[in-house]
């Protein structure tokens, strides 16, 4: 299978509302994503001479995506040591500026001295991709199907998808990702998506987050489960990296 991929995912974390006690990041973090907001968290220590340049790259790229918040995670104060852990931060190069998704979970991430603004707003999901990313972050396989809302056999195709959930315990997810909503654009761009193809189109990304198949037209429940419990070898594809997912087509 060529260019194998992982769909997911740099666990990542960004940055400071400067008003706000360390102490208190997770809740900042959880009260933002309950408003639907993103939070760009800048992950850093006491004394680091590159945190005030983090935070700033982390704040110009709030201003091109409102919706968003910039908080800051001292790698040093015990109080985060549950967010630490969630992270898997004690090691990572640090500042690190991360993108956390509305739903909480890790969207991508890049050290300071390595990252853009343009690379972080990339990072950020799309509806439909936090659907994925929760489901990965579960340790489900996400059924991701890129169809035109019009188009009779999409109904079809996910009732096939929505059977091989049945038949894995429901330990999958199915995301239906309509290629005209402008919304998801940078999602459909991330899976190379052939807009002349013939649709629907069906990733089927694994609990590693590894894109294992793809499917064009209608597929069997049958074989979208084969699929999804298949071993792969794994690449390189996070959100925001700029590169794209090509498994081979079935």
């Amino acid at each position: 299978m060529k260019n194998l991929t992982n769909f997911v995912l740099i666990a990542t974390l960004v940055l400071v509302n400067l008003s706000v006690s360390k102490a208190d990041t997770k809740q900042e973090i959880e009260k933002a994503n309950k408003k639907g907001q993103i939070v760009f968290l800048v992950v850093t220590e006491k004394g680091n001479a590159q945190t005030q340049e983090a935070l700033k790259l982390a704040q110009n790229a709030q201003k091109l995506y409102p919706e968003s918040e910039v908080f800051e995670l001292d790698r040093g104060n015990l109080s985060n040591t549950e967010l630490i852990k969630k992270y898997r931060l004690t090691s990572v190069p640090i500042p690190l500026i991360l993108v956390i998704a509305s739903n909480g979970c890790v969207a991508g991430g890049a050290p300071s001295y390595n990252a853009k603004v343009e690379q972080l707003i990339m990072m950020v999901p799309s509806p439909r991709e936090e659907e994925v990313l929760k489901a990965i972050y579960d340790g489900n396989t996400a059924f991701v199907v890129f169809s035109k809302k019009s188009d009779s056999k999409n109904k079809k195709q996910l009732d096939a998808c929505q059977s091989a959930c049945k038949n894995m315990d429901n330990k999958a997810s199915t995301i239906n990702v309509d290629i005209d909503d402008q919304k998801e654009k940078s999602f459909i761009t991330k899976f190379n998506v052939d807009m002349k193809g013939t649709f629907p189109i069906t990733y089927v990304v694994n609990a590693q987050g590894q894109v294992a198949s793809m499917f064009t037209g209608i597929v069997e429940s049958k074989s979208l489960v084969e699929a999804a419990k298949k071993k792969v070898s794994s690449g390189c594809c996070p959100p925001g990296s700029g590169k794209t997912c090509e498994p081979t087509k079935k």
